[in-house]
């Protein structure tokens, strides 16, 4: 049976393999777990503990405390993917529909992921590079550290802006990871950073969960937003799928606007569609490292 254009309802087990996969292009998903969102607009309140205990002399009045609450409302991101392939392609997978998804899955969840980082800390669409309207980036609200000369330096700069704040996470740059693994310890040689591998894969720094990926220094922005690294509280930053990701099959029209029909040039289109949710509760728990 040949495959029809209407959407591939995607199994549970295949939206949590492509959950997993982001994790190797998204910084956030590897740092900060996703939780379960609604297609309502969410608010966190978010508590500031300020309550500290009172010693009280008997018979003597007893104070109250006040609570501190900040509210902040989850924004959605509709996440849009669509890759052309020749219509050959098609007749691989008349057997079984859900191969469409492993022919697609690589490309378009890797850039799903990289969507979540580009847009929390830029405000950016990665694949225009350009800002987007009505989001506000982490990197303009956190914290920011100028870069110095000494990249051992800089990490204390960063720990140092987070005193008050608990440190569970630490996203870096290709770039910042490749200069902390080029340092060594004078007398020895000896590497002082050896938990980062010749291919940047970083597992954690200095005894922080740690992730790199271009992600972070926002390689796809117009403007170079001048970031080596993102540290802080990751559990602030809330975020998930709203719906179950749709595959759908195009076989006519110009869906990605290219001026090129698709039967004119025998190719078929596959467009994964991804809504996720997300929200920084306090942009204060994270410091940003700002190249000069």
């Amino acid at each position: 049976m040949a495959n029809d254009t209407s959407k591939v309802k995607l199994p549970h087990k295949v939206v949590t393999s492509i959950i997993n996969k982001a994790k190797d292009t998204s910084t956030i998903a590897a740092l900060s777990p996703s939780t379960p969102q609604t297609f309502s607009d969410t608010t966190y309140i978010v508590f500031n503990p300020t309550t500290e205990a009172e010693v009280v002399a008997e018979g003597a009045k007893k104070s109250g405390s006040e609570v501190s609450t900040t509210p902040t409302v989850a924004k959605r991101v509709k996440v849009v993917t669509t890759t052309r392939v020749s219509d050959e392609l098609r007749w691989a997978d008349e057997d079984n529909q859900l191969e469409i998804v492993t022919n697609i899955i690589a490309d378009q969840t890797a850039a799903i992921g990289r969507a979540l980082d580009y847009v929390v800390y830029h405000a950016v669409s990665p694949k225009t590079g350009t800002a987007l309207d009505g989001y506000t980036a982490l990197t303009a609200e956190a914290n920011a550290v100028t870069a110095s000369a000494s990249a051992v330096d800089d990490i204390d700069a960063l720990a140092d802006a987070l005193i008050d704040y608990d440190i569970n996470g630490f996203a870096l740059s290709r770039k910042f990871a490749a200069d902390l693994r080029k340092l060594r310890i004078p007398a020895t040689g000896q590497r002082l950073y050896p938990e980062i591998p010749l291919s940047l894969n970083v597992g954690n720094i200095d005894g922080i969960p740690a992730a790199t990926s271009g992600t972070v220094n926002g390689r796809r922005c117009k403007i170079d937003p001048k970031v080596a690294g993102i540290m802080g509280d990751f559990s602030t930053i809330k975020w998930g799928m709203v719906r179950d990701m749709t595959s759908e099959i195009i076989e006519y029209g110009d869906p990605d606007n290219t001026g090129q029909d698709l039967k004119g040039y025998n190719q078929v289109a596959y467009r994964t569609e991804a809504v996720l949710a997300y929200a920084v509760l306090d942009p204060k728990a994270f410091a940003i490292l700002k190249t000069a």
